[in-house]
């Protein structure tokens, strides 16, 4: 599961269609370097998003997700 302290590194990782929700919300993580050390509720607050709403698309990328 990914939650707000998950780096976006990690995340890319976790699901290859990772960088295309992230790229929906004008997140280019993929080519950030900011990535490596920005976590999902860091890169939200700083891009004006709802980190709700992002987790929420991230999550239901991933197996035994509930959305």
């Amino acid at each position: 599961m990914i939650d707000k302290m998950t780096k976006m590194t990690e995340v890319l990782k976790m699901h290859p269609k990772a960088v295309e929700v992230l790229a929906e919300f004008g997140l280019c993580c993929s080519t950030c370097s900011g990535a490596r050390h920005e976590s999902v509720q860091q890169g939200a607050i700083n891009h004006g998003l709802d980190v709700n709403v992002l987790l929420a698309k991230l999550n239901a990328l991933l197996p035994d997700s509930d959305e």
